[in-house]
């Protein structure tokens, strides 16, 4: 990442560490204008996302649509492979209407939309388990049909899942950083403007002007050593 992008995110997290505060935190949650209250969980979400994208790219693990692309692969994969096992089985089993459940080729497996795939997803996994904790559990077994493969199935779709349904405002940042870090940024520091905004109405106290203080002087752009980023005016060199 970045250094101009990592002293905005520090800065982000230094803003929300100044409402964390214990002498902080009672001035403004659920306080007039309490609108504050919700857009400062949404300023949380945000940066949250924000660090963990720019976290999974310094390790390597690529970009946000990269991430999605491989769980929904994933998803696919183990889904597809337990459900082949149920086809077999129920088809030995002269259970039609079960297999037709199942009867599910990889190309379609791989043209489900994100609710559709969790949706079907969820039923292979709900015939499997039906089944593990049948009277022919063993047999079953079998088949590769066991506790340990609809538990791999269970965790691939929980991966998927929470990508898919994330909050809104961590999926609006999720989206935006499909484009690159600038317009994801850009997103967050809105978020950041509202609240520099809202903020002021709290400043009708002494502890509200001391918090407001202290979230303005948070919001500069430090450097890496916690110095304003603005360089010191060189001084003349005096003749000798």
């Amino acid at each position: 990442m970045e250094t101009v992008f990592e002293l905005r995110l520090k800065a982000f997290n230094r803003a929300l560490g100044v409402l964390d505060l214990p002498e902080h935190i009672n001035l403004w949650t659920g306080k007039m204008p309490v609108i504050f209250t919700a857009k400062k969980a949404e300023a949380d979400i945000m940066t949250a996302a924000l660090a963990e994208a720019a976290k999974k790219q310094e390790t390597g693990l690529g970009g946000v649509a990269e991430e999605k692309d491989r769980e929904e692969t994933e998803l696919e994969d183990a889904a597809f492979l337990v459900a082949q096992a149920l086809l077999s089985w129920f088809n030995d089993q002269k259970q039609e209407t079960e297999a037709a459940e199942v009867d599910f080729a990889k190309s379609a497996w791989q043209g489900l939309r994100d609710q559709q795939l969790l949706a079907k997803s969820q039923r292979v996994i709900d015939l499997a388990t039906a089944v593990t904790a049948g009277a022919k559990a063993a047999d079953a077994a079998k088949y590769g049909i066991t506790p340990e493969a609809v538990a791999e199935l269970v965790k691939e779709r929980a991966d998927y899942d929470g990508i898919v349904n994330e909050p809104g405002v961590a999926q609006s940042i999720r989206k935006a950083l499909t484009k690159g870090f600038r317009p994801a940024f850009a997103l967050v520091e809105k978020k950041f403007k509202e609240l520099d905004g809202l903020i002021l109405q709290f400043g009708k106290t002494p502890p509200g002007k001391a918090m407001i203080a202290a979230w303005k002087d948070a919001r500069i752009q430090k450097g890496l050593n916690g110095d304003d980023d603005k360089k010191k005016p060189v001084e003349p060199v005096k003749p000798n």
